[in-house]
């Protein structure tokens, strides 16, 4: 079995400005939560938001574990991961340049990477794929 930790760390400040996004205001996920006092999510992201209001500077790691029998992550998809995160490619074929790698190998690794939850998709400009790694640090226990 193999165990891969996902970790991202953020502070508070950011944290809030989350919370802010998807909620608009404290005071009205406060009236989210009051209409639907049983919603344990509503009451911990309040419990969050005003905590972290006073705490901005505090550091959050928001861990995520992946569960796998084998890995087929070799030593090309870390560097394509490496890549991602530190040049911020706007596309597969931008990665496949900046990795100085034939770009249907690449699509094939980034696809599996993909799969395996250690990176995302997202949609980009005239139908390309904007590759992401949304983690600080992964750490692998064999």
């Amino acid at each position: 079995m193999i165990q891969i930790k996902l970790i991202k760390e953020y502070s508070g400040k950011q944290l809030t400005n989350k919370f802010k996004k998807k909620y608009g205001s404290i005071e009205k996920l406060e009236r989210m939560f009051k209409r639907n006092p049983e919603d344990m999510m509503l009451y911990g992201d309040l419990d969050d938001w005003i905590y972290f209001n006073e705490h901005h500077d505090e550091k959050i790691k928001e861990t995520q574990v992946l569960i796998t029998e084998k890995s087929n992550i070799d030593i090309i998809e870390l560097e394509l991961m490496g890549f991602i995160k530190n040049e911020h490619p706007k596309s597969i074929s931008e990665l496949a340049k900046i990795a100085n790698k034939d770009l249907s190998s690449v699509q094939k690794k980034v696809n599996s990477l993909k799969e395996a939850g250690l990176i995302e998709l997202k949609e980009g400009v005239k139908n390309s794929k904007i590759p992401i790694v949304n983690y600080d640090k992964i750490e692998i226990t064999v």
